[in-house]
């Protein structure tokens, strides 16, 4: 019984950043998109970031506080390696509901658009 609980417990401890990826970054379960990379979040702000910390620790994935006008929550996660997301912007719009904007990265050409390099 007592390895029972303690495999729950961890197996709990290992889903806290478990969740679906779009454009290669982790969105926690329940997220749902709004937008062309926007989405909500289903946890509130503080649970958010916590999942953030774990998931792309800051050592590894710089972060800064955005500023605005308003009194709104927002930070900035950078991905320095690049690859399909440059940055995410996490911030808490009206009555609490947190959003989460991927910034796209660099996409590789596609190939079928580029001129084939024969004259018609």
């Amino acid at each position: 019984m007592r390895a029972l609980i303690l495999a729950l417990l961890v197996a709990a401890g290992a889903g806290s950043t478990e969740g679906f990826k779009a454009r290669g970054f982790l969105l926690p379960d329940g997220a749902v998109k709004i937008d062309e990379d926007r989405y909500r979040l289903s946890q509130p702000w503080d649970e958010t970031i916590k999942f953030y910390r774990k998931a792309y620790p800051s050592g590894k994935y710089p972060r800064h506080n955005l500023r605005s006008q308003t009194p709104i929550r927002a930070v900035h996660i950078d991905n320095p390696s690049g690859g399909e997301w440059d940055g995410v912007n996490i911030y808490e719009a009206n009555r609490g509901e947190v959003r989460l904007y991927i910034l796209p990265g660099k996409e590789a050409p596609d190939e079928s658009k580029k001129p084939s390099g024969k004259s018609p």
